[in-house]
């Protein structure tokens, strides 16, 4: 045999080795796959959601009783760069760990927890055992749940001063707060308020709130006319139990005569009734501001929320007053629906606080709304921390227990909280949070200025006398709207439309 029938045949043994080689990976192959397919012939395509941080997190999940096949995020409302951590990497995890236990994602809890939690929930609507990947079902604890005031009970109220050889430190705490004594003067920080706040108290004098220690001290003090003692609603315990005890015929009392039966700011019953240590939503109004959602809301929430809020007085009855009765109708654009619909009120007219002398826009004065903006509108934080987690910090006395600090304070003051918990999700919460009010508060004086020029452009058309309130009253209304989404939100197209349409009138 010749070299070339040698190399021949030496080829001819390798192509059939090859060849018997693919054959059998093809036979490993296919016996593979069909073995895959008969694993997962009985798989079952299952979907379930479970509460993340923002919104619930909803997952499909294909299984069997033997293995986890596919795992995938298909509808979530996280945070980007946060929560979504989490959607990207937990599914694979668990796939690839045939295991609910995986670890967290650091910074993302709150989501990994939801979509094991999701996960879960799926496997056992298909009939399969959870448990079998490691899945404990998390306790669920009591849910806390504020309390409703009894009213007209005849009880004594009790003041702070009476409870604080029980309860020392959270007394000395809520006399810290007088530590918070710096006030300034709105007026001189934004001066397009004397304009746009003509006619009305708050035109007068407008200072910056400060620590509850000088509640009843600083409405003595101001400027502003107050000639019922409505104005004494959120300022004093001492009022907010006559309410209770007296009806809202209490509202009506003139100022003075209350005044003398002052005697501490907002304090133990404000938040607790006569009994420490439960909260208690003392202010009748607040319990129907809420509605039914009452249950639903966190308790120390619904207790900052009864004095923080956006309230107007009665017309007729003067009693202190909610334009909303749930979650649901506190966002800015329902709440100015139900000022500007006269069949809520006696007179069959659109509610204003005050009219503006030279405009005739009958103005709306939003007070404080830290609870809708909060809960209503909506913050990424609103189902994850109430009002205490970040304004009353935990304490540790000289004894070692642990209590809430009453000295209500800014969590940026807080270096602790800030490190242990912010830090998860802020690396520089203190520099976000002060660039955010940067661009918020130059915002606020851009706008306020063009409604201040707004306010002119109309206070000069209407003293021309040249139109007719046919002409007027459609900038009027604008004015009258772009002047609450500025107090309460935004006003930038509001404002830009009336601006609009009276210097289209007047040219």
């Amino acid at each position: 045999m010749d070299k070339k029938q040698k190399r021949e045949k030496r080829l001819n043994l390798i192509g059939m080795s090859c060849g018997l080689f693919l054959a059998l990976l093809l036979v490993i192959n296919v016996g593979t796959d069909v073995v895959a397919r008969a694993a997962s012939a009985n798989a079952q395509t299952l979907t379930a959601s479970a509460p993340g941080k923002v919104g619930d997190v909803t997952v499909e999940v294909k299984a069997d009783a033997k293995k986890i096949y596919e795992v995938k995020v298909i509808e979530h409302n996280e945070t980007e760069g946060i929560g979504t951590m989490a959607v990207d990497a937990i599914p694979g995890l668990i796939v690839e760990k045939q295991s609910l236990t995986v670890d967290a994602v650091s910074g993302a809890t709150i989501t990994s927890d939801a979509i094991r939690d999701a996960v879960a929930l799926a496997l056992q609507s298909g009939g399969l055992n959870s448990e079998a990947y490691g899945y404990a079902a998390p306790e669920i604890a009591a849910k806390p749940m504020a309390h409703k005031v009894e009213t007209g009970t005849g009880v004594k109220l009790l003041h702070a001063v009476d409870w604080k050889d029980q309860y020392p430190d959270q007394y000395n705490t809520w006399m810290m707060t007088s530590e918070s004594d710096d006030i300034d003067d709105y007026l001189e920080v934004y001066p397009m308020l004397r304009g746009l706040y003509e006619g009305y108290g708050f035109a007068i004098d407008y200072g910056s709130a400060r620590g509850h220690y000088y509640d009843v001290q600083d409405i003595e003090a101001t400027g502003r006319p107050h000639p019922l003692a409505n104005c004494w609603t959120c300022k004093t315990p001492d009022f907010t139990h006559m309410v209770n005890e007296e009806g809202i015929e209490a509202y009506k009392k003139d100022w003075t005569e209350v005044q003398s039966q002052i005697t501490e700011g907002i304090s133990c019953y404000t938040c607790h009734a006569n009994t420490p240590g439960e909260i208690t939503i003392t202010h009748t109004y607040w319990i129907d501001a809420v509605g039914d959602d009452f249950e639903n809301i966190a308790p120390a929430d619904l207790a900052c929320g009864q004095c923080h809020n956006e309230y107007y007085f009665h017309p007729e009855t003067k009693a202190t007053t909610i334009a909303h009765n749930s979650l649901a109708s506190m966002d800015p654009a329902t709440m100015l629906a139900f000022f500007n619909d006269g069949s809520n009120f006696p007179s069959g007219e659109p509610f204003a606080d005050w009219t503006n002398p030279r405009t005739g826009v009958k103005q709306i004065k939003v007070q404080h709304p830290e609870f809708e903006t909060y809960l209503g509108a909506g913050s990424p934080h609103a189902g994850t921390f109430t009002c205490a987690d970040c304004h009353m910090p935990d304490a540790v006395n000289a004894n070692g227990e642990a209590y809430h600090s009453h000295n209500l304070m800014s969590p940026l003051d807080n270096p602790e909280l800030i490190a242990n918990t912010c830090s998860a999700c802020h690396f520089d919460l203190v520099k976000e949070v002060h660039d955010l009010q940067d661009k918020v508060e130059t915002r606020t004086y851009t706008v306020g200025y063009r409604l201040e020029y707004l306010t002119e452009l109309l206070a000069q058309a209407v003293a021309s006398e040249k139109y007719t309130d046919e002409q007027l009253d459609p900038i009027r209304s604008l004015a009258r709207d772009a002047q609450f989404y500025w107090d309460f939100d935004k006003a930038d197209e509001l404002c830009a439309e009336a601006t609009s349409q009276i210097l289209a009138l007047t040219r």
